[in-house]
């Protein structure tokens, strides 16, 4: 049980640590044209809304505490703190608090519409059962 909840969150968080140790991973990559036209602010709100939402069902399922949501959320703030300080590190990156802002700011939107569209609406649809 424990893996199939923290599985994909310690390969996702890898993948966020390997695209972070890049020096630019939209080129390195060769990431499709599109991706250079992105705000890179919504592109970080996105990458943690999805760390925030494994995390969440990762606690939810796994330990018996009710502070789930919460608990995911400052795991995100943890790693991209961290995240940002290992780019200081790392050729032609910089940290940038604005970054670490739009990472808790995605996971908590992302987290909330996540609990809100399936925890929400799967008790609608037992209601209309």
């Amino acid at each position: 049980m424990l893996l199939k909840y923290w599985g994909p969150v310690v390969l996702y968080a890898l993948a966020i640590v390997y695209l972070s140790s890049q020096s630019n991973p939209a080129q390195q990559l060769q990431l499709p044209s599109f991706i250079f036209n992105i705000n890179d602010k919504f592109l970080h709100a996105c990458e943690y809304g999805v760390l925030g939402i494994l995390l969440y069902r990762a606690f939810k399922y796994t330990t018996p505490t009710a502070g789930n949501m919460g608990l995911a959320i400052i795991c995100v703030i943890a790693f991209g703190i961290s995240d940002e300080i290992h780019q200081w590190f790392v050729p032609q990156r910089q940290a940038d608090i604005w970054d670490l802002v739009a990472d808790t700011f995605g996971a908590a939107f992302l987290i909330l519409g996540w609990v809100l569209i399936t925890e929400k609406g799967r008790k609608r649809l037992t209601i209309l059962k």
